[in-house]
């Protein structure tokens, strides 16, 4: 199973990582997918993934260094980003935030989309 994990950069405690290591040990999957981040739900997933000898598949969004891209170019990149991450997963573990706003939930969204069930998504 392809396990995507990601979440708010603003959840990066301890205990947050010791709760995403707790579900990767628990789910067992056979590849993680992240997004890159290094802070929270992504470092934390590709951090675990090597520790455990996970093979990890990173999604970054499309951007080239050097060159200026307006906000609404960035925000595109990133859903895009995202929604590669919601396709590729077989099981979705989202590390969300009180106002639930943002990319996390842009990844969500995606997952359901593609036609993932209630089952396959946890939302921590």
């Amino acid at each position: 199973m392809k396990l995507g994990i990601v979440g708010s950069r603003r959840r990066h405690s301890f205990e947050d990582g010791e709760l995403i290591k707790k579900k990767i040990l628990e789910l067992k999957p056979s590849m993680i997918i992240s997004g890159g981040c290094y802070l929270g739900a992504d470092k934390f997933a590709e951090d675990f993934a090597r520790e455990l000898g996970i093979p990890i598949t990173i999604f970054y969004p499309k951007l080239r260094e050097g060159k200026k891209y307006t906000q609404e170019e960035i925000r595109e990149a990133m859903y895009e980003r995202n929604r590669q991450i919601a396709y590729e997963s077989d099981h979705l573990i989202a590390l969300v935030v009180p106002d639930r706003k943002g990319g996390t939930e842009n990844t969500i969204g995606y997952f359901k989309r593609h036609g993932m069930g209630e089952d396959d998504l946890e939302i921590l």
